[in-house]
């Protein structure tokens, strides 16, 4: 549909002053009373809805647009006309200059590369496609019902959130639709590379066979790649929810697959109702079948949990971690052993365990101590976040420099499992200094070949 060009700009107008607004609202919260983190949420998930709508926009059909949006003429001027420079802003800002404006770091950052491993397929399925799984499947469920599902206020509601989207399904072509869903996100944040986790034990429990289940999305990853050169990896949760020896069911179920496309086991789960240390014997086969290992660790428990992590179980990554910082040993340990922590900023504030502000969370400290990191959403339709928005909170609140937000990019890529992380990083880093360009960036090695 096209719209109207004043039409667009008026929109667009309206939605900066109320981002402003909220912005400024929200700055105004006290930090410490029980009642400000629930508000401040509150704040973050219509300011993230406006940021959404506002990026929707930008990308429409413009009906009867002015010449000078299509000219091209001028623009490289030195005196140009004020519509010209209204124009230049509205395509790619300038982020040379001190203070750059804000949607002109979102939008750099939304066009780079970047990949994301820390992600959970079910929390990937946006409301509309859940809606229509549940009809699909002949289940009511209304309006009032959905919302009070999503208003959660710990990780155990976030958990029966989970569990919730899960319902919907009840065959293994259901699937499908998680990793369209999956694909949707990943177009719309320029992720060239994800390892999503899937947790195969509610469904099974639902008389969903695993093999089949997994053939289904291992189909769909692959016609994505093909289609998109979007390449999806599999992690397998095998759930500290449904105990050790449901775990170890799930693992003997992987290690039948002769999928390239599922490379691993991951720990999720309430993490205070199963400690790492009860899981330590299924990843001491999983490691010796190849497979790679990760945990969610120091999420809703402390850096002992951490430390069972990475020495009982061996975990490759820890998610989450934000418990570390209590331990400078263990951040040294996992600084001198290079073992990555999955960054998910936005999830951390809404379970709320040991982050309540975004300015508090300890990626800060762990970056300058030189810690491995990589950035992710965790579960972006559920918390209605993205990887994009994600970077620009370390910009926006953990005063985080544009060349640093591209580092972490970089180390998000070494942090992946992917057999070819150089080759990898050199083809983003290539796109990534042509957008440079665009937004006025010029690396000393751009400086260099000119």
């Amino acid at each position: 549909m096209e719209v109207p060009f004043s039409e667009i700009l008026n929109r667009i107008a309206v939605i900066d002053r109320d981002i402003a607004e909220l912005n400024r609202l929200k700055s105004r919260l006290p930090a410490d009373r029980p009642y400000s983190p629930t508000i401040q949420l509150t704040f973050d998930k219509q300011i993230n809805t406006l940021l959404n709508e506002r990026v929707s926009l930008m990308e429409l059909p413009i009906l009867h647009p002015p010449l000078w949006l299509l000219s091209k003429e001028g623009l490289e001027q030195a005196a140009e006309p004020s519509v010209l420079k209204e124009r230049k802003s509205l395509l790619a800002g300038d982020l040379s200059v001190p203070h750059p404006n804000e949607q002109d770091v979102i939008n750099f950052i939304r066009e780079i590369p970047k990949t994301e491993v820390h992600l959970h397929l079910e929390a990937c399925v946006n409301k509309e496609t859940l809606k229509f799984l549940y009809k699909k499947n002949g289940i009511e469920v209304t309006d009032k019902e959905f919302e009070d599902k999503y208003n959660f206020k710990d990780l155990n509601g976030f958990i029966q959130v989970f569990f919730f989207v899960q319902g919907a399904v009840k065959e293994a072509s259901d699937l499908g639709y998680f990793i369209d869903s999956l694909a949707d996100y990943l177009r719309s944040n320029n992720i060239v590379y994800c390892e999503a986790f899937f947790a195969p034990s509610k469904f099974i429990q639902n008389g969903l066979d695993f093999d089949e289940m997994v053939e289904v999305m291992v189909n769909r990853i692959r016609q994505i790649e093909v289609k998109d050169g979007i390449t999806i990896r599999l992690l397998v949760d095998v759930s500290r929810s449904f105990g050790p020896e449901n775990a170890m069911n799930n693992l003997k179920r992987v290690l039948g697959l002769k999928h390239k496309e599922v490379i691993g086991i991951g720990l999720g789960g309430a993490e205070l109702m199963g400690p790492a240390k009860d899981y330590s014997e299924v990843f001491k086969v999983a490691r010796e079948s190849g497979l790679r290992c990760v945990a969610h660790s120091g999420e809703d428990d402390g850096p002992w949990a951490i430390w069972d992590a990475v020495n009982l179980c061996k975990a490759e990554r820890i998610g989450h971690g934000t418990s570390a910082i209590q331990d400078p040993e263990l951040v040294r340990y996992m600084k001198e052993n290079k073992i990555p922590i999955e960054i998910c900023v936005t999830s951390n504030v809404f379970t709320g365990k040991y982050v309540r502000k975004e300015q508090n969370h300890p990626v800060r400290y762990y970056y300058d101590q030189g810690l491995m990191l990589c950035i992710n959403t965790d579960d972006p339709d559920i918390f209605n976040v993205n990887l994009t928005y994600e970077f620009f909170k370390l910009y926006r609140f953990l005063d985080f420099s544009i060349d640093e937000i591209i580092d972490l990019v970089r180390q998000g890529v070494l942090c992946t499992f992917h057999p070819e992380k150089d080759s990898l990083w050199k083809s983003m880093e290539e796109k990534i200094d042509q957008i440079k360009l665009k937004y006025n960036l010029i690396s000393e090695k751009q400086v260099t070949a000119v």
